[in-house]
């Protein structure tokens, strides 16, 4: 493995989650707006199976990082940019597993299975409705945090990729870092 990049399995992890969070987090922003029918219930089928899919793929990437060690951060990164991005990452990676927990909490207490189009899971839970309005309010609000965490995550990529010039974003498949001699 490239010592300065993270492997194949890894890039693809990152990038597959990163779709599928933006879409349960535009399907969260955007369900309660849509008029009653077919797409409203479509959106809100496939937000529930979509975040089952990101915990099953967040269990995958712990265990892959179990195994398999992550490129060095950059040498010219001062430890207090070292700490607030593994400070940055742990909390992405706990909100990624919060947040889709509370969604299938709520839609298992309402007695409702999941749906994958070739199989389905059905609700491990007894119903509870009011117990299920509270988990679904915390459940929209927690939302909101990955999303500031994830506009924090990308506004520092750019800014190692066009500011301090300093070859990060190859650590996730982007192309080569420029040489000394041409960086900021």
């Amino acid at each position: 493995m490239d010592r300065d990049r993270y492997n194949r399995l890894a890039i693809l992890f990152h990038w597959v989650m990163a779709v599928l969070i933006f879409y349960t987090a535009a399907a969260i922003l955007i369900t309660d707006d849509l008029p009653r029918g077919a797409f409203r219930e479509f959106i809100k089928t496939t937000d529930n199976s979509v975040g089952a899919l990101v915990i099953l793929l967040l269990a995958l990437w712990i265990l892959w990082r179990m195994i398999s060690t992550a490129p060095a951060l950059p040498s010219a990164m001062i430890a207090q940019q070292q700490r607030l991005a593994k400070l940055a990452h742990l909390g992405l990676n706990a909100l990624t597993a919060a947040v889709p927990l509370l969604g299938l909490a709520t839609h298992f207490l309402r007695r409702r299975g999941l749906e994958f189009g070739f199989f389905s899971i059905a609700s491990p839970l007894v119903a509870n409705r009011t117990l299920s309005r509270s988990i679904k309010e915390v459940h929209e609000l927690a939302a909101y945090a990955p999303l500031a965490l994830v506009a924090f995550h990308i506004a520092a990529a750019l800014w190692h990729q066009f500011i301090k010039r300093d070859g990060l974003m190859t650590r996730m498949g982007f192309s080569r870092p420029l040489p000394a001699d041409q960086r900021l």
